[in-house]
């Protein structure tokens, strides 16, 4: 609404601020990502509807949507422990070490799909079905970790977009970091809410960018 977008109240259908269809969009959000779905556009999170409505490219999208919602969070100069090598066997992290062994890089076609090109990331190279949900081969395979730079599990994301935490992963604490934890204190700590809106942020602006996690 910040935007000017009118959806429907979430779980009812309603017209579609994109194409205009009078009763074919539903506003789902998921995990409070503003997931949708119409019967003609096909679905998507928040930033996916800003750019279908505007016409936007998804750069130009997330810099309306952070000046709207005065996103994302930032944090001056945060005290960073040192780093620590990981202690103890988690099975999440078990679970990732595993089948990021068996992974092989190559650009993800989520990341593709919202228009995001050019990032060579671990993908599934066997499908693997999860909490209900079928990651075919070619899934985003990303690893969750703690402030200290320990594995604490991981996340599949499929080319449609579903999510999925990996059996055991620890969430407390844990974020998806786009790069290694920096040796000096940044000047900024830039959390996000999901892996693609975090490299479209880091695409706008400078900083040490995470995602943060949701269970769902």
């Amino acid at each position: 609404s910040a935007l000017g977008i009118k959806v429907p109240s979430a779980g009812h259908h309603g017209a579609c601020p994109a194409c205009g269809g009078k009763d074919r969009f539903r506003l789902d959000d998921k995990a409070g990502r503003g997931t949708w779905f119409c019967n003609q556009c096909g679905h998507g999170d928040g930033l996916d509807l800003v750019r279908l409505v505007t016409g936007r490219k998804i750069k130009e999208a997330a810099g309306m949507v952070s000046e709207a919602l005065a996103l994302p969070e930032i944090q001056e100069k945060p005290a960073l422990p040192a780093r620590k090598k990981a202690a103890g066997k988690e099975a999440g992290a078990e679970r990732y070490t595993r089948l990021r062994q068996q992974s092989c890089n190559g650009e993800p076609v989520y990341l593709t799909n919202k228009g995001l090109h050019g990032y060579s990331l671990p993908l599934l190279s066997q499908p693997l079905n999860l909490a209900g949900i079928t990651f075919c081969s070619g899934s985003l395979l990303l690893p969750l970790t703690d402030i200290s730079g320990n594995i604490t599990g991981g996340q599949l994301i499929n080319p449609d977009g579903d999510k999925s935490l990996l059996p055991g992963s620890q969430l407390s604490g844990a974020f998806i970091a786009l790069t290694d934890i920096p040796a000096e204190t940044p000047e900024q700590v830039i959390i996000t809410e999901g892996f693609a809106t975090a490299l479209t942020v880091s695409l706008l602006t400078e900083g040490w960018i995470v995602a943060a996690v949701a269970a769902t």
